[in-house]
Parts: structure tokens; sequence; C-alpha cells
């Protein structure tokens, strides 16, 4: 179960990683902001199996969209333009405000604007999505061909681009999860359970016990992030998530990292320092895992 567990993880976040730098497109279709997205594109002729359960709206007030969103969908059939259409209005308009409310982390503090860019096949050889700042590409199977048309991960990426806080998906999983219990979207796949975070942490910790190189700082960089995904959970604070994440951005550790964590981390040691420190020091959370130099 653990060994499963850790598969299909793996595979979900190669899927996934941001990777080369993706070829900007001219915009199909442009979000404002403040403006709503375009309601004449045609139906699509050619739905995906899978129908899109509702989304609900979440009922907080969100600040104000202060960038505009495009999306370029030349790569792919037309009769998709109307998926394209509900992906970039709900990125824009519901969940770019919600992390922005999270994060504290206005992208027009850094860019011009946004720009989606959807494709036939995947970005790369493995990797169905990326970020590059302010560009951002999709494989439509990894996008709009999805259940829930609208993108959380690679826009984490390009938040943490502009904040500088740490990112190599650190936060994923909480930052995430916060998206989708807002938006009410606990489906396997979209929100992580606790269960699963767990099991794959366990068989981490165990696994690193032997590992070295490549091995120990995938799998420590995996242990760190899995911690703070169950520490969204066991902290069970919505405060806690600004807290921790923004506390990264321009770390002050309390002390210098150790040695094992400095090899790992390289130039993000002391962000790491700093959220581990964060963890012990607001929330008497602590993460045990030595052979990381946790």
């Amino acid at each position: 179960m653990k060994h499963r567990t850790f598969i299909a993880f793996i595979s979900l976040v190669i899927l996934s990683l941001a990777c080369n730098t993706p070829t900007a497109g001219q915009s199909a279709n442009t979000i404002q902001p403040g403006e709503k997205a375009s309601e004449t594109a045609p139906a699509p002729t050619e739905p995906p199996d899978t129908q899109a359960a509702p989304t609900e709206a979440p009922t907080a007030t969100l600040p104000p969209v202060d960038i505009t969103f495009s999306i370029n969908c030349d790569a792919i059939d037309e009769s998709f333009l109307a998926y394209c259409d509900e992906y970039i209005a709900v990125t824009a308009e519901v969940v770019y405000p919600i992390l922005r409310q999270i994060t504290g982390v206005g992208l027009a503090d850094c860019f011009g604007r946004i720009n989606y860019t959807i494709i036939p096949g995947n970005v790369s050889e493995s990797a169905g999505g990326q970020s590059n700042g302010a560009e951002i590409t999709y494989s439509k199977t990894y996008s709009i061909d999805l259940v829930h048309k609208y993108d959380v991960h690679e826009l984490i990426h390009s938040i943490s681009n502009c904040s500088g806080a740490l990112d190599q998906h650190v936060f994923h999983g909480m930052l995430q999860n916060s998206v989708y219990e807002r938006l009410n979207v606990l489906d396997a796949g979209y929100f992580e359970s606790r269960e699963n975070a767990v099991d794959l942490n366990n068989y981490l910790l165990e696994a690193v016990k032997t590992s070295s190189g490549n091995d120990l700082y995938d799998q420590c960089r995996g242990i760190l992030a899995n911690s703070v995904t169950i520490a969204y959970f066991d902290i069970d604070d919505e405060n806690a998530i600004p807290t921790l994440y923004r506390a990264t951005i321009n770390p002050q550790p309390a002390a210098a990292p150790n040695q094992k964590l400095t090899a790992i981390w390289g130039n993000s040691a002391s962000q790491v320092q700093t959220l581990l420190d964060t963890l012990e020091q607001n929330y008497k959370y602590l993460i045990d895992a030595p052979e990381c130099g946790y």
C-alpha cells in the first residue's frame, strides 16, 4: 500500500513539475482585472469523458483581480474553446484571488500579465504543466480535460517566483488543500488527504535511512513537503498558512542551518531552517528526520 501510494504521488508530481521555458503564443481569450470571461464561445463537440462537477464559489470576500490573465488555445481543436474560456475565467476570478489572500502576494507587483498556453501533448517528456513566472504552459490532458477546470498548481509556482518564497513543492499540499477546501473540492487527486500524506511520509522516512546522492535529496524534499501537508491538518489554523509561507520570503533563521540541511537544500537552506523554526516556535510542531538535517 505504501509503495503504491509513493508511486502514485511521484507520478502526479512528475507530470506537473515546472521544467523548461514555454513558448508564449498569441492570446485567444483574455480576462482583464474585474472582467468576466466571454460567454459566447462555442460548446465543445467532443467533451472529455468526465464531466465537470459543480464548484462552490467561496463565501468569503476576496481581493480583486489586479492583473490580466490570458489563454492561448490555438494549438487545440476549436471545439474545446468553451473549456478554455471556463478555465481562464475560474483561474483568474476565483483561484488567484484565493491564493493572493492566503499568500499575501499580488502578481501585479512582478508581472504585466499572466499568460496560459494549452497544447495537445505533454509540455515535456515528464511534465504535463510548467510555470516560468508570467508564462504557464499546460497539456490539454492536465488542464481543460480535468473535472475541475482551473489551475492551482502552476499558479503557485508563479506566485513563489514573484515573492521569492520557498518553492520546490514544499507548500503545494498546504496551499492547494486550502484552495480546494474553500471550493468544497475534496476529490481524490485534488485534495490531499492526511492519510495519504502520512503513508507516503512513513515510506520516505524509512527509505531515507539508506539513501544517498540524488535519492537522498529527493526523499528529503518529499519528507519536508509531506510534513508541511500533514501540518495543515494538525495545526488546523488557516492563519498559520500565510505565517509559514511568508516566513520563507525573507528568511531569518534562529541559527545557521546545519551541514546536512545545507548539503541537501543549498541556497534554500536558510528558508528551510526558518520554516522549521517557525513551525517549532509558533506551533510547537517538530519535523524529525535527522538524515535530512531536520
